[in-house]
């Protein structure tokens, strides 16, 4: 029967090499390694969610421009001059 310890580590090994394959980055990789080795579970959490809260205010922010890009697209290519009278 395994311990709990090494079952825990062989979870975080397994969810670390899920996080590479989906392109996470150094500081991400850094804290998922770190859980249940060298930083305490708080440490951990807080490093996680404020992860979690700079990457979702960047993300968040990347969808507006895209979104304000694709309307100002949209915008000139209905766009008319004006009839003239002349």
């Amino acid at each position: 029967m395994q311990t709990k310890s090494l079952s825990n580590r062989e979870i975080i090994r397994e969810l670390y090499r899920t996080l590479v394959l989906l392109g996470a980055d150094d500081g991400l990789l850094g804290t998922v390694d770190s859980w249940g080795d060298s930083l305490p579970d708080k440490d951990v959490l807080a490093g996680l969610r404020g992860w979690n809260q700079a990457t979702l205010k960047e993300t968040t922010a990347r969808i507006r421009h895209c979104e304000m890009t694709f309307h100002r697209l949209a915008d000139t290519r209905n766009y008319r001059p004006p009839a003239t009278n002349w």
